[in-house]
């Protein structure tokens, strides 16, 4: 039995939400024609860093935890290159596994374009299903799994786990599943992590939640979601290096997983303080700065950014006024430049004068501001904020918040800067 040098028997590489063929439609109308299509290639081939990453980590296990595609009966070559770069692989001798979710194809009308390698385990919807590998090192692993039945799969799947006669110490559970009912994504295949640890498996590797978490259940037992492997825009979970978990396969269990990074286009929410910029020209002076900083921890990938003027600045009325304020950093950043493109620019400045300045007027905009803090620390803010919405417009915006937890408090401040700016001299 051969060993490696820091004491592991395998390695396991765990990816989920690939995504693969989604369309970046976030990049709209804010790049040319070119430079979107070549962030699109870019953003389509971190598939291939995910199979070099395999390779170079000589792995011999990888796992894929649900929504391999995005809408990929619209996109043959997503297609072609899945199953290119799953061949490469059995001919390495890796063993893959794979789950669906909701956007995959066991649940959705899909047009076939290339079979999968027959040496792919594809795990079925119903009950739970496990494979067993051995490794190179004569270590053992089981690999168990179950896919959606249906796109929105409300069941949970965690507890199709619970009376097999699994080793935790040698399982790898497969699942795709929102755990803890995390409310920025959808409430599919709920559980607990208390369904997790009642669980025999060792290693959870899950998908579904984009923004990647590793969690230790003690005794070399953990659960983690990769994330998804490439960003897609610039809401708060698609932001920062997205890629794949190594996880070391020890005799006793699971080593502590890894993040290893495969995105080739890097999504990032970039606040710009202009506290001490006198005009637009010394603000847009701050969002090069700003973007050289975040160009350098790409490493070369191109950076897609949403900008956030933040500060109390002599320039707050110009930011806030300007109705064109996007194309004019771009004109300044240079719009056909793929290192960096600005997909969308909030304004969240305020005046010089403080807020404290304004709390004690004892005036209208005192009286206003001080309601923005009781909404701010009360629980029911937001559903006061929407007393007067339509269903319709309240289900929108409920999921919107879902989706992007500080965008409530980036509404309640931008209704802060119209408030102090528009009732300025009131009595």
């Amino acid at each position: 039995m051969t060993q490696h040098a820091d004491g592991r028997l395998g390695t396991l590489v765990h990816a989920a939400d690939l995504h693969l063929g989604a369309p970046l439609q976030s990049l709209g109308g804010q790049a040319s024609t070119e430079v979107a299509e070549q962030i699109r290639d870019h953003a389509a081939r971190a598939l291939d860093d995910l199979i070099e990453l395999v390779v170079a980590e000589e792995a011999e296990i990888l796992v894929l935890a649900g929504d391999i595609y995005d809408e990929a009966e619209y996109d043959v070559g997503a297609q072609l290159r899945f199953v290119k770069g799953l061949r490469r692989l059995t001919e390495h001798g890796v063993s893959v596994f794979l789950t669906h979710g909701n956007h995959d194809p066991l649940v959705r009308n899909f047009q076939l374009a290339a079979a999968l390698p027959d040496e792919v385990v594809v795990f079925q919807a119903g009950e739970v299903q496990a494979h067993s590998v051995q490794l190179s090192s004569g270590h053992e692993v089981t690999v168990a799994g179950v896919s959606f039945g249906k796109q929105a799969e409300t069941s949970n799947l965690a507890k199709r786990f619970y009376d097999h006669p699994f080793d935790p110490a040698r399982t790898v559970g497969v699942l795709h599943a929102n755990v803890g009912s995390d409310a920025q994504h959808g409430p599919y295949a709920p559980c607990s992590v208390a369904d997790l640890e009642q669980s025999p498996v060792g290693y959870w590797a899950l998908g579904h939640i984009h923004k990647r978490q590793a969690n230790d259940l003690g005794s070399g037992r953990w659960w983690a979601y990769s994330g998804n492997l490439q960003g897609r825009n610039t809401k708060t979970t698609e932001c920062g290096p997205k890629g794949a978990l190594v996880v070391p396969i020890l005799s006793g269990g699971f080593g502590e997983p890894e993040f290893k990074p495969c995105d080739r286009v890097r999504f990032e929410r970039i606040e710009v303080d202009v506290t001490d910029r006198s005009d637009l020209d010394e603000a847009f002076d701050a969002v090069e700065e700003a973007l050289e900083v975040s160009k350098a921890e790409a490493a070369g990938r191109p950076v897609v950014a949403r900008i956030e003027f933040v500060g109390s600045t002599p320039a707050h009325e110009q930011l806030s006024t300007e109705h064109h304020l996007l194309e004019l950093v771009q004109q300044r950043l240079g719009v056909d430049q793929i290192a960096a493109v600005i997909a969308k620019v909030a304004v969240s400045t305020s005046a010089v004068v403080s807020r404290e300045q304004v709390l004690e007027r004892n005036n209208l905009q005192s009286a206003l501001l001080e309601r923005v803090d009781v909404l701010r620390g009360e629980q029911c803010g937001l559903d006061e904020l929407l007393g007067d919405f339509d269903s319709v417009a309240r289900k929108r915006l409920d999921r919107l918040v879902g989706e992007d937890p500080a965008l409530l408090e980036s509404v309640l401040v931008r209704a802060e800067q119209l408030l102090v700016d528009g009732l300025e001299g009131a009595p």
